[in-house]
């Protein structure tokens, strides 16, 4: 697939990211949500240094990243006990 270089601004640094024609839209979307949470996190504390303002936003990231996958897995655990219930239910029929 054809890959494009954009230049994408993060916390006032300029970084080339490679991306297909259908990724980036959502590429762009994620450097406009990093960027507003390091201003966030810029005007909340008194955090000046950009590279702990990044490391801010990471953390917040990855834990998000970390909490959808515990309710995916939860829901993909919840999801066969039902199964297995229903199994039992339709022996007992």
């Amino acid at each position: 697939m054809k890959t494009n270089t954009i230049k994408v601004n993060i916390s006032g640094r300029e970084y080339p990211v490679n991306v297909t024609p259908d990724t980036e839209a959502a590429m762009l979307k994620a450097v406009a949500l990093i960027n507003e949470q390091v201003k966030t996190y810029s005007s909340s504390y008194a955090i000046k240094d950009p590279r702990d303002l990044l490391a801010m936003c990471a953390l917040q990231l990855a834990f998000q990243h970390i909490e959808q996958g515990n309710a995916v897995q939860f829901n993909e655990n919840l999801e066969q006990k039902v199964k297995a219930i229903e199994n039992v239910l339709h022996l007992v029929k």
